[in-house]
Order: structure tokens, then sequence, then C-alpha cells
């Protein structure tokens, strides 16, 4: 997840600015063909996902380019912080959304710096969805493997950090979106492709994002893909310090390079 001090938040995806208004009521980062039950309704979430593909060219048309130089494997979701510094979740007044998600953060910052990023992973056929899409799009991120679930919400998550110095994190995962992703989901070719595949350990908690996940960092390795790697621990979502552990490790002799 990114880190965030409070509104004016330090993280670099976080600083950016939401779509615009005339953009609020606009499908135009969903694909083109748009998913079987379209808009997720207020239905029991499944498990199951049905895939379906973001697009970069905002008339409906995938973009042609030569293949990112990195590729971001991941979380996507939204942050809320407090408009106010130094307070705990309960004390703040008010919260303000921002773009969020560690491997996404990676992805935004190497484009904004010139460079030639992607994104992998899921969001929710919901608002805050198009949103982190259309956001991706405007930071010159691809998001060709970027997927949309009509069964599962975006992840939402509420970071503050306390006058003590102290980060306080409280996650929306029900499960959410991007622990819905699945291997025969992936798009190898993107990844074998790159140069350096980036990707954290936050997807590496539930199936089947878990096993997507290992896929995805065994592809790149067996390509010859550069694999970094960011632990990224954040201890309340997983079930204990054990599972942690492990969790983590399954994939550290994948990676050449550690955050």
């Amino acid at each position: 997840m990114a880190l965030h001090a409070a509104a004016p938040a330090c993280a670099v995806f976080c600083r950016l600015p939401s779509p615009s208004p005339s953009h609020a009521g606009s499908r135009r980062s969903l694909p083109a063909v748009a998913s079987p039950r379209g808009v997720v309704s207020a239905a029991p979430l499944r498990t199951r996902a049905v895939p379906t593909k973001a697009i970069v060219n905002s008339d409906g048309i995938p973009e042609t380019s030569d293949s990112p130089h990195v590729v971001c494997f991941g979380e996507l979701l939204i942050d809320f912080v407090p408009t106010v510094n130094g307070v705990s979740l309960a004390e703040a007044p008010a919260f303000k959304k921002a773009p969020g998600g560690a491997p996404a953060n990676v992805a935004v910052g190497i484009a904004r710096l010139g460079g030639s990023s992607a994104f992998i992973g899921k969001v929710g056929d919901d608002e805050f969805g198009y949103m982190l899409a259309d956001i991706l799009k405007q930071n010159n991120v691809n998001n060709q493997g970027l997927l949309f679930d009509p069964h599962a919400r975006t992840a939402l998550a509420f970071v503050s950090l306390r006058s003590d110095g102290e980060r306080e994190f409280m996650f929306y995962r029900n499960p959410s979106a991007d622990m819905l992703l699945e291997e025969k989901e992936l798009d190898l070719d993107l990844i074998r492709k790159a140069k350096i595949f980036h990707h954290g350990s936050i997807s590496l908690i539930t199936e089947p994002c878990k096993t997507a996940h290992i896929a995805a960092a065994r592809a790149a390795k067996d390509a010859g893909v550069l694999v970094s790697y960011d632990p990224n621990l954040r201890l309340s979502l997983w079930s204990s310090p054990e599972d942690a552990r492990d969790g983590i490790l399954s994939v550290w002799r994948t990676a050449d390079i550690f955050k």
C-alpha cells in the first residue's frame, strides 16, 4: 500500500488529481467488450472473476507501442487519508481519496521519470476502478494487463500518520477485486517481454491471487527478466506472523533486487 502522511501525501501516485467532473459518469476506461453484468450490483460477492481487459486508448482501440520496460504486478486501490495531519483514523474530521497501491506507485513513478512501464492487476467494475484505470492512462502507464471484476469492489484502505509518528491502517477487502486475479487471466506475454518485473507481497496473502502472483514471478524469471521485489509487510492483512513470513519468502528466490 502507498504510504501517506496526510492529505498532502508523499507517495508518487497519491499526488494525482481525481478525473475531471466530466468523466464522473463516463466509462471511457472500460474495455471495448463490457463485462456481462455491467455495473457491479449489491449482490453477494463471488470468487470467480470475468476477465475484462482495460484499454489504453480512450476511444476503445488498444494502443500499439513497444513493450514496456518495467512491468509492475500487484494491488491498485483507493486510499483515504485524513484532511489534517497527526490524527488517528478515529479523530480525523474528514478524509480525502487518493490512488494507491505500492506496485502501482512504482509504475507511475517510472512513467513520470520518462521510463516505460505497465501495470498488471485487477480492480472492481465500479467507479473507483474506472478512476484508477484513467489515472494510469493519464500518466502514460500501459494498463493492458488491468482487469475489471464485476463481482467484487475495488480495494479501499484508510491510512493515517498519527502524532506519535506511528502509521495506522484499516483495510476493506472482503474480498476486493485485486484478491481475485487468477493465473489464467495473466498477460504472460507482457511479462516475458519486459526488462524488469516488479512486484510486492500483498497479493501473496490469499488465493486465487497468490497462485497468479507466483506464476507471474516464475514466468518473468524463466524468461530472463530482472525481478524486483518489495516485501512491503502489512502484518494486519496476514492471518499470523508465521504466515506472513512464509508467504513473503515464497517468492524470495526469484528476486534479483530487494527493496
